[in-house]
C-alpha cells in the first residue's frame, strides 16, 4: 500500500487521530500528517527525537525478536495522547499519535488491514 494512502485511511478513522507519520527505520520521516483540528505539543527537534528513539527501540526489538517474537505494537500513553509505534512492512514504522482517552487497538486493527 502506497505510504500516503494508508496515512489518510489511518487519519480518516477517526477524530482522535491527531498525527500519522510513516518513517524509516533511523526515524527518517517519509511522510506525515497531521489533524487540522490539533495543536502541535512537540517542536520539530522533539518530534524528530521522539522519532529517533522509537526507531532505535524498534532496531533493539528486532535483535530480541528470534528469541521473543515479532513486535506487534507498542503504545506510550501520556497524560494529554498515546503513541503507537507498529510495523509498516520490514523497513518502515508507523508513528501514530492519538488523544489519550482513544482506543489504541482500532488503529492496531486497521493497521493489520493494509497487509
Amino acid at each position: 500500500m502506497e505510504v500516503q494512502q494508508a496515512a489518510e485511511r489511518l487519519m480518516s478513522l477517526s477524530p482522535s487521530i491527531r498525527v500519522v507519520t510513516i518513517c524509516d527505520l533511523n526515524g527518517k520521516v517519509l511522510f506525515t500528517e497531521r489533524s487540522r483540528r490539533v495543536k502541535l505539543l512537540l517542536s520539530k527537534q522533539e518530534s524528530r527525537m521522539s522519532l529517533q528513539s522509537a526507531a532505535r527501540a524498534w532496531k533493539v526489538r528486532k535483535k530480541l525478536e528470534r528469541k521473543l517474537g515479532a513486535c506487534k505494537y507498542v503504545v506510550a500513553e501520556y497524560g494529554n495522547v498515546k503513541r503507537i509505534t507498529m510495523p509498516a512492512g520490514k523497513n518502515h514504522l508507523f508513528f501514530i499519535t492519538t488523544t489519550s482517552a482513544y482506543d489504541h487497538k482500532k488503529v492496531v486493527n486497521k493497521v493489520r488491514t493494509f497487509r
